[in-house]
């Protein structure tokens, strides 16, 4: 066998070498992008199970029930409070909407169930008086505003709510 055989040989076995790692690196990046993904779907649904949590303290639970029952009632530390459960709230349903959203195949009834959750916050009458006031004091960026209130219409939604 001459030496350029033995060459073209050697440059076969390099490319199948090449086209065989580079399927390998594929399947690893695909594979790293899969375990990220769901590290952040852990993440969020941590986030969530915080949130919701914070309703367990019964003191805090009263407040949240008596300030979706009348916003303007509560004194100004009490509005302070509501107000900033209420705005995590959009923030972290937000981030469960926007995570699926970038999923290459959204996860069946998710958005609804979540849209349906994020509107109970703002279409009680105060969680709908704090919304109308979180808007006229332009508390978060535009698209926000849109989204959630595309979601309240979705959803059943409140009177109030401006767009």
């Amino acid at each position: 066998m001459e030496l350029s055989s033995f060459a073209l040989i050697a440059e076969i076995v390099a490319a199948v070498a090449v086209i065989v790692s580079l399927l390998f690196v594929g399947y690893e990046v695909h594979q790293t992008r899969k375990q990220s993904e769901l590290s952040n779907w852990r993440d969020v649904l941590q986030g969530m199970i915080d949130y919701k949590a914070a309703t367990n303290d019964i003191g805090f639970a009263d407040l949240i029930s008596r300030g979706h029952a009348d916003y303007d009632s509560l004194s100004a530390p009490e509005k302070l409070s509501f107000g900033l459960y209420l705005e995590q709230g959009i923030h972290v349903f937000g981030n469960f909407i926007k995570h699926n959203d970038s999923l290459p195949q959204k996860l069946q009834g998710l958005e609804s169930a979540i849209g349906q959750s994020f509107c109970d916050l703002l279409t009680t009458p105060g969680g709908a008086a704090w919304w109308e006031d979180a808007q006229a004091r332009g508390r978060f960026m535009p698209d926000t505003y849109q989204t959630t209130n595309r979601l309240i219409r979705e959803t059943g939604s409140v009177a109030t709510a401006l767009d």
